[in-house]
């Protein structure tokens, strides 16, 4: 909530310097021929935005709490209107997707051997697992853009179209405090506290990563606000953005027993031992354009 609050306060006040910024005496002979005249245009996006990574667990990791995180994207873009109100850009940008993740209390187990060969099942227990995911992707949009002129300075914006997302940086960095212990059902006896096989009680584990990430990734993106033209070549535009991945972005293979740690110092990411991985973005975006004739 604060943070929507935050971006209706930053919309308002750049639509309220766009309606202060009237153009003088000379640009009120302009007429829609100003438009036409420049088809061509280059441009540069930026702002910042609410990112999620959504990690759809299996049972292990069902009480995975998300918090989504604040970033800032930027983008440079080239494109084309074939009439006043019509028109389509590409061009290519980064955005980082950040993520928080939280997980208490944990526990597993697994029936393995021991160095002597031995059967027993290894217990795990955690608590206070605390996991950042970051990815960085290199985005290519095919856009198909609408205007709708309100006066000759001032209208609305409507954007929409595809993304082609690719990871340029993914990493993941986790921390929690484990306990292993051992239950040997030869012996009817549990193992713990003792340096043998690793059984060791709250053991803090603090270890980072690189996340697998699919090569491309399709992402639905829109946008929409308002726009104005200054006398000359430029135009300034504020407005809202939405994006989101069609499909999992995750290139784990799928898992049929996750084990989130199974030693000291070890210590899974938890997009691993999800069924799906999606994300999505949304915030707002300021752009300056320059027409070419």
């Amino acid at each position: 909530m604060r943070l929507i609050k935050t971006y209706s306060k930053s919309y308002i006040l750049c639509l309220i310097l766009l309606l202060l910024f009237q153009p003088n005496g000379q640009s009120q002979t302009l007429n829609n021929k100003f438009l036409w005249q420049k088809h061509w245009f280059i441009g540069v996006s930026g702002g910042p935005a609410q990112t999620n990574i959504s990690n759809h667990g299996t049972s292990v990791i069902s009480g995975a709490v998300t918090t989504k995180e604040i970033s800032y994207s930027l983008s440079v873009d080239a494109g084309y209107f074939f009439s006043k109100c019509f028109g389509f850009s590409t061009g290519i940008g980064l955005s980082p997707y950040f993520t928080s993740l939280s997980l208490d209390p944990y526990s597993n187990s697994l029936d393995t051997i021991d160095s002597e060969n031995e059967s027993y099942e290894r217990r795990i227990s955690g608590n206070d697992i605390n996991e950042t995911q970051k990815i960085y992707f290199l985005e290519i949009p095919v856009i198909l853009n609408f205007q709708c002129p309100f006066s000759k300075a001032i209208g609305f914006y409507l954007e929409g179209g595809i993304n082609m997302a690719i990871p340029v940086g993914n990493n993941y960095s986790s921390s929690g405090t484990f306990s292993y212990s051992g239950y040997y059902p030869a012996y009817n006896v549990v193992l713990k506290d003792i340096p043998y096989e690793g059984f060791k009680s709250n053991v803090k584990n603090d270890v980072s990563g690189e996340l697998k990430v699919k090569t491309f990734n399709p992402e639905l993106i829109a946008s929409g606000g308002f726009y104005f033209h200054n006398q000359k070549h430029f135009q300034i535009s504020a407005g809202f953005f939405y994006k989101s991945m069609f499909s999992d972005i995750s290139d784990y293979p799928p898992v049929e027993s996750f084990q989130l740690s199974t030693h000291e110092n070890q210590l899974r990411s938890l997009m691993e031992g999800s069924e799906e991985t999606t994300a999505s973005s949304m915030g707002i975006i300021i752009s300056l354009k320059y027409y070419i004739k």
